[in-house]
C-alpha cells in the first residue's frame, strides 16, 4: 500500500509471519541473524550488518546479489521490545536523503501481524523501488523463520 500524506509518501507492507514478536525482534535488531535474512534481491541473501541497538544508537548494511549491492544506514529513533522499532534509512536509493521506517510488531496467538511503514520518500520511483524491496525482505525474513532460524546456521 502505498499513501501520501505531510511527510511525503509512504510504502506500507504488512505480513503474517509465524513466530513470537521476541523473535521477530530479535531477527530486525541481531547482525548475526539479520545477515541471514536482510536483503531486498530475490534469491540468496548475501547481507553485511551492524548496529548499536539504542536510540541514538547507528547501523549500516550492505546487501549484494549478483548483478548489484546496496548500502544502507541509519540511525535508531525509538527502540520498544518487542512491539516497535523506528529508525532512518539512509543510502544512494532514496538519494541519500534521511527517511524513516517504522516496524511494529503485534502477536496473534503464535504469530505476529507485522507492519512496516517507510516514510518520507522522495520520488515515485524510489517510492516503488522500496515497495519491491522490502516486499523481498519481509518474503525473507518469513522464509528464514519458517527455517527455524535459531537453531540454522548460515547456509542451512
Amino acid at each position: 500500500m502505498v499513501r501520501g500524506d505531510t511527510t511525503g509518501p509512504i510504502v506500507q507492507v504488512r505480513r503474517r509471519v509465524r513466530a513470537g514478536a521476541e523473535q521477530i525482534f530479535d531477527l530486525w535488531t541481531k547482525p548475526d541473524l539479520m545477515v541471514r535474512w536482510m536483503s531486498p534481491y530475490p534469491g540468496a541473501v548475501d547481507c553485511k550488518a551492524s548496529c548499536d541497538l539504542r536510540p541514538g544508537g547507528a547501523f549500516s548494511l550492505v546487501m549484494s546479489s549478483e548483478e548489484s549491492s546496496r548500502e544502507v544506514s541509519g540511525t535508531y529513533v525509538q527502540v520498544d521490545r518487542p512491539r516497535k522499532l523506528v529508525f532512518t534509512w539512509i543510502g544512494p536509493l532514496t538519494n541519500n536523503l534521511i527517511t524513516l521506517v517504522t516496524v511494529e510488531l503485534n502477536p496473534r496467538g503464535d504469530e505476529t501481524d507485522l507492519v512496516l511503514t517507510h516514510e518520507r520518500l522522495p520520488t515515485p520511483a524510489i517510492v516503488e523501488g522500496h515497495t519491491k524491496g522490502w516486499g523481498n525482505i519481509l518474503d525473507h525474513l518469513a522464509h528464514a523463520v519458517a527455517k527455524d532460524f535459531y537453531t540454522s546456521g548460515p547456509g542451512d
